[in-house]
Parts: C-alpha cells; structure tokens; sequence
C-alpha cells in the first residue's frame, strides 16, 4: 500500500492574500512532499482583486494539484453571521486532520487556531500563524489595543510557529506572547531580478504615460483607501501651488483600485491638479513604470512590510515613506530616502519643495537596489523551507 501525502492547509480571509502572499508557500510545500488545501474566501467582492483574477488564480492552483475551498469568511468582526457560518465550515475542514495549518489573517487565524487546538493537542497537528502586521502598534489607536492584543495573546498559546514580518512586531511577540515559537522572516521575499527585467523602455514608458524630459515623475502603488493615504501627497501638491510654488513640472501616477477613487478624483478636481496627478487604476505593466518614475511615495498609516515599498526599492528609486513600522525596516533615513510624518502635509510639501533634485541627483536608489537583497524572494524562501522542515 502506499504511502499516504502529508496534508497542509493554508488558509486566509480572502483569496488574495493566498494569492498574493502564498504562493511560494505552495511551492515549498509540495518539494517537501505535502498534499496542499487552499481555503478561503473565493467570492469576496474586493477592491484589490477583480472574481476574474481569484478565479483564475483557483484554477491556476487546481491545475497543480492543489484543492480549493470556499469559507465565507468576512474581514469585519460586525458581519456576525458570516463570522458564526465560516466557524462551522471551518469545523468541517478541520475534520481531516491536517499535518500542517498555516493561517494568516487576525479573524481567520483566531478562528482556525481556536478550532485546531483539539487536533493539535491530539494528532501533533502543528500550527503557523503570519501575522501580516499586528494591529496593534506603537503609536495605534486605543481601540486596536483593546480588541485585537487580548485577542493575539491568547491565541499565542495555540500556535506552534508564530512568523512576524517586522522587526517591531516580532520583539513585542517574543517577549510578550506564548507560542512555541516565534520567528522574523522579512515579508514574503521580491524577485529582485523581475524588476531588472522592464517589457518597455523608460523612454518608451514615459512617453506612453505623456511625460517629457524635463519632468519629475512621482510614484505611488497601492489600494485607493483610507490606510494608503495618497490624499497627503495630493494635499502636499495643493500647499505648493496656493503658495505660488511652480510644480508645473511635477506629475504624480497612483497606481491602485479601490473605494476612495472618486473622493480623490474630487480633491484632485478642487485642487486643480489634473494636469499633475493622474489615477492610472489597476496596472499589469507596473515594473515598467517604476523603471518611468523617479522618486516612490509611499504615505501608509500602518503597513506589515510593503510589497509595493520592496518592489520600488528593487527597482532602484528614491523613497519618500511614512514613519512607520515595517518601512522603518526597510528605508535607512537620508541613505534610501526620508522617513516622514504620515500626518503632516507641509512636512511632505517641503521635502518635495526643497529636496527633490538634490534627491534626483543622490545615490539613495542605488543605495535602495543593494539593501533589497536582504528582503529578496529566495532568502525568504530558504527560511520559510527550514521552518516547515523542522518539522
């Protein structure tokens, strides 16, 4: 008779986050000799990833050999029936004793962990949580401290592999949580030599995108929400030209869907910036425009660790970011760019008003180009291989 597969789970709230954070996973698995579930949400409306993209994502992942399940998981805690339907569904799952549970996601990874516990305790079933960016931060609001840290803590106890993705994170999990183990692996990894590797020219990008030589092209990647914060470099643009700034020459592309598209379309409108930004939607070609940009904005109030950050640095641009955690991880202040109050539009108006050639004319990008290989994809690969084989 043969030997039966090892089983895996790898589960999240929605289809995305397997898609856009677990797919090395599922390689490594699979070397290693697992059968693998994907579970999640397969039918959620999201801003960031159209059905058609889940879709063909699942029947990419079918085509591997690996199973697809839908859980009606919700992102909000207030969606109680989703929350209560996706317990009992994910009950049913948990009946075939899975070897290895890797789940991401704070209301997901609470759900999953508190129902494996019985399976842990009782087949050795070993449990991996990724938390994706805790909540709860230096500097978060009262609310997240009270709702989501409790909530982490206790649930510390039922993970056997706890994996933070920021250095700030991690030490408040060793020294505060209880799970068997925790760990810093820097975020999912970048294939730094796709960004090295452009389908267009610059020139050619550039000129696609209307932009002459004389031109400083600002860049931003990310959903079109609150959190991203795109309105502060908008408002930033605004402060330059009511104090009679010339910005004429400045044009600044966010590439992203989401819910505050036509709030920021608004305010683009009042501040009579169309000819300087422009919202160029969901972008199959954007190493192409890294390589056409010249500076990266990334105005975030809270991140894990950007992929968008990662990929601008592997590209070899300047960044202008947030002070927060995660992009402290990654841009060494005035080396790789400027740390910045994400709440401080004329901090951000002076740096553009007064560093931006000086910044053009630096070695912060190529500075930017040798610091990603400490975050590339195959270094993270190799950790996240001796961790599962540890096993």
């Amino acid at each position: 008779m043969s030997k039966l597969k090892k089983q895996a789970l790898c589960i999240a709230s929605v289809a995305s986050n397997l898609d856009n954070f677990n797919r090395n996973n599922v390689t490594i698995l699979q070397k290693l000799g697992y059968e693998i579930t994907l579970a999640a949400n397969f039918h959620s409306k999201e801003d960031i990833n159209s059905q058609e993209k889940i879709n063909a994502f699942a029947k990419e992942m079918r085509t591997v050999g690996v199973h697809i399940v839908h859980i009606d998981f919700a992102r909000s805690p207030k969606k109680l029936k989703s929350q209560v339907k996706s317990i009992m569904q994910v009950r049913k799952l948990l009946k075939r004793r899975f070897d290895l549970i890797h789940c991401h996601s704070p209301i997901c990874a609470a759900i999953v962990r508190a129902e494996a516990n019985i399976y842990r305790r009782k087949y050795g079933t070993k449990i991996f949580y990724t938390a994706h960016g805790f909540h709860f931060y230096t500097g978060a609001p009262f609310k997240n401290w009270l709702i989501f840290y409790p909530i982490e803590k206790l649930m510390s106890r039922y993970t056997d592999v706890l994996i933070t993705i920021n250095k700030e994170d991690y030490k408040r999990a060793k020294y505060k949580f209880k799970a068997k183990k925790t760990v810093y692996i820097p975020g999912v990894g970048v294939d730094t030599d796709k960004f090295q590797k452009v389908q267009k020219t610059r020139k050619d990008m550039r000129c696609e995108l209307k932009v002459n030589d004389n031109n400083i092209v600002l860049l931003s990647v990310g959903e079109l929400n609150g959190n991203k914060n795109h309105e502060l470099a908008i408002r930033a643009l605004a402060w330059m030209k009511r104090r009679n700034i010339d910005i004429s020459h400045i044009k600044y592309y966010i590439c992203g869907i989401g819910n505050l598209k036509e709030y920021l379309e608004k305010i683009i409108d009042e501040f009579d910036l169309k000819d300087n930004v422009k919202l160029l939607g969901f972008r199959e070609d954007v190493k192409d425009i890294y390589n056409a940009a010249d500076i990266f904005l990334f105005m975030s109030k809270r991140e894990g660790l950007s992929m968008a950050l990662m990929e601008a640095m592997a590209s070899g641009l300047p960044c202008l970011v947030s002070d927060i955690r995660g992009n402290r991880d990654l841009i060494v202040n005035g080396k790789g760019g400027y740390l910045l109050d994400s709440n401080e539009v004329d901090e951000w108006a002076k740096i553009l008003n007064n560093k931006l050639e000086e910044i053009l004319n630096s070695s912060m990008g190529t500075f930017n180009k040798e610091r990603i290989a400490l975050f590339s994809k195959k270094k993270v690969q190799g950790l996240m291989q001796k961790y599962y084989d540890n096993l």
